[in-house]
């Protein structure tokens, strides 16, 4: 799931005697947006039953055009800064997505379930 870009813009990233936290946002070329996050650690393991564990959440180019509106971006890479100023935070994600569906964006999330 993870993706290495030099575009990649970090909205959040847990202190070090802290359980792993780490939220970030990347244009994808095509123009859409990406939100990952990684978590790991014990609460993260007994949470989800596995650590690390990776959420990604993905937004089309042909749906991105009201949070770049609302946020009054020119483009998605000025859209991910932009969403780093202004929802920054451990809860960033959940922040971002409850923004995506107050303006009608929709969003796919990506995750492993959890098997038992």
């Amino acid at each position: 799931m993870r993706h290495e870009d030099n575009d990649e813009v970090l909205l959040f990233e847990s202190g070090e005697d802290e359980e792993t936290l780490r939220i970030s946002c990347r244009a994808t070329k095509e123009g859409g947006l990406v939100i990952h996050q990684m978590s790991e650690g014990e609460l993260t393991a007994w949470c989800f039953e596995e650590s690390p564990h990776e959420v990604e959440v993905t937004v089309s180019p042909r749906v991105i055009a009201p949070m770049l509106e609302y946020l009054h971006a020119e483009d998605v890479q000025q859209l991910s800064n932009l969403l780093a100023a202004a929802y920054s935070g451990y809860d960033a994600s959940i922040r971002i997505r409850a923004l995506m569906r107050r303006l009608g964006v929709a969003y796919e999330v990506s995750e492993h379930p959890i098997v038992r």
